[in-house]
């Protein structure tokens, strides 16, 4: 059987701004320029950081319809249960951005705790409750939106055509791009939904593009699908 972290469904784990800048190459957008999208953004701590920066960026995501304090419990309980896992399966990660599984336990933590202060704050304005692959966001609300750990990586919890409604509902609310990160399963094999999205017909009027970048937590997962929505 091949090796991979199991997971018996989506956990709520938060990922950091300096994450995000790497993996969806922030620095080449004028980003007081763009309204940008964090689909279901969990408990990252992308939206509190980004805005403390001068970012215009709303969150997206349905446990947004919980409480501060059940969300925190949640995260917490995931987060010590993908703790336990990773000894078992560090061998499929690259350990730089992190040294090692104390370095990335303490990442995390900062991100959940950063993302509950906000979220206690902000809830409502810019942590909006979305369950995809629906939404209410408006047409072309946002001119970029930005898929962390959610599309492919779970290729085997959610399927092909829940990734398809997914991503035509954010072409709907998205005027400029969609960036998705990482493009590779939980096996850290690039997801055969991948080409299959790119090939299909539905999609003949947006350009995608694989474009390698300049993060790799888990092994070959190092680039990004970029969508032209216009």
């Amino acid at each position: 059987m091949d090796k991979k972290l199991e997971l018996k469904d989506i956990v709520l784990i938060g990922r950091t701004f300096d994450e995000y800048y790497r993996m969806f190459e922030l620095g080449n957008i004028k980003f007081k320029d763009e309204k940008i999208l964090d689909v279901a953004s969990g408990v990252s701590s992308f939206c509190s950081e980004a805005n403390s920066k001068g970012y215009n960026v709303t969150a997206s995501d349905k446990i947004y319809n919980f409480s501060a304090k059940e969300i925190e419990e949640k995260c917490i309980s995931d987060l010590k249960m993908v703790m336990e896992k990773l000894p078992s399966v560090a061998d499929l990660y690259k350990w730089e951005f992190f040294k090692d599984i104390n370095a990335l336990k303490e990442n995390r933590e900062r991100a959940y705790k950063l993302f509950i202060e906000d979220f206690k704050k902000e809830n409502g304005s810019r942590y909006i409750a979305a369950e995809y692959p629906k939404t209410r966001f408006t047409d072309k609300e946002f001119t970029i939106s930005l898929i962390s750990h959610f599309l492919f990586m779970y290729d085997e919890h959610l399927d092909y055509e829940f990734h398809k409604k997914t991503i035509l509902e954010i072409i709907r609310i998205t005027s400029k791009e969609i960036r998705i990160f990482p493009i590779v399963n939980l096996k850290g094999e690039r997801s055969l939904f991948v080409k299959r999205l790119m090939e299909d017909s539905e999609f003949r009027d947006y350009k995608m593009t694989i474009k390698k970048v300049d993060y790799e937590f888990v092994k070959n997962g190092n680039e990004m699908l970029k969508i032209k929505t216009t």
